[in-house]
């Protein structure tokens, strides 16, 4: 759907526009001005890592710093982010995990984006992280987890198919094998089309009828900031799934998350063979 505004230019920014127009694939002075300002936005998007940084004995501390081919997988995830034009990327998580980010890199700069850390004084959950940045961000964003390691994960047609669906958030989701007797690892979806009916997270295998979870990356809009819960996986998720406002988007790429050292192995091997 497109809306009728009205706007002032000067006549050289005019001039400008109106050079662009070939009357082919732009045919008008209004479809170029949407060109340029899509090709800006494009180059200028927002995201947000939630850098859960909590340790157990079967989960790995600080996995953000873990090398992946030379690399660590924060820095893996900004090269990413960047590559897909997301330049202005926010870092929330406690005030140690950010300062050991910080060492490895810094305000982004080397890396040709602008990070800023956020600290997540008292955690209380996912949802509660990402609302400290409800007067930080007023556009659309994206969000991923700080220990995925996502270079195949085509970020920008997500970000395509949220733009066109009347939703509040869009996740990307990918099939996996169940294992009997076994919770799941991630949140169990039902995928209907674009949207998602339902969202169950991390529930007992054998009560499952399909093999779909959520990837752990996701664009939103601002408005999730005021849906109630401290969890996004817990309370928001479902919510939005329930009101027929959370979109999925099937990605045939696996799901590279890094929780142990069996799972960094396994990824370190199948990046490894990428290269080959």
């Amino acid at each position: 759907m497109k809306e009728k505004i009205s706007i002032t230019l000067n006549e050289k920014i005019l001039r400008d526009i109106d050079s662009i127009v070939d009357n082919l694939f732009i045919r008008n002075r209004s479809q170029a001005v949407e060109y340029l300002v899509k090709k800006a936005l494009k180059d200028s998007k927002t995201a947000v890592i939630l850098a859960d940084n909590k340790d157990s004995p079967n989960t790995l501390k600080n996995r953000f710093a873990l090398k992946i081919n030379h690399d660590t997988i924060i820095e893996k995830a900004v090269r990413k982010l960047e590559n897909s034009g997301f330049k202005n990327i926010f870092i929330v998580s406690d005030h140690d995990t950010l300062t050991n980010v910080f060492k490895i890199i810094g305000a982004g700069t080397d890396l040709n984006v602008k990070i800023e850390y956020v600290d997540e004084e008292s955690p209380e959950g996912s949802a509660s992280a990402l609302k400290l940045l409800r007067n930080k961000i007023r556009t659309t964003f994206l969000v991923v987890a700080c220990d995925l390691v996502f270079d195949s994960i085509d970020l920008l047609s997500l970000w395509q198919q949220h733009l066109q669906e009347k939703v509040i958030a869009t996740m990307i989701v990918n099939s996996s094998v169940l294992t009997p007797g076994r919770k799941a690892m991630f949140g169990h979806v039902k995928l209907e089309g674009k949207k998602i009916i339902s969202y169950t997270e991390k529930p007992a295998v054998k009560n499952l009828k399909s093999a779909i979870f959520f990837g752990s990356i996701f664009i939103a809009e601002p408005e999730i900031f005021s849906h109630h819960g401290k969890s996004l996986e817990l309370d928001i998720f479902p919510e939005l799934a329930k009101r027929g406002i959370l979109g999925g988007q099937m990605c045939s790429s696996e799901h590279l998350h890094v929780h142990s050292h069996e799972d960094l192995m396994n990824v370190r091997k199948k990046i490894a063979g990428r290269c080959k």
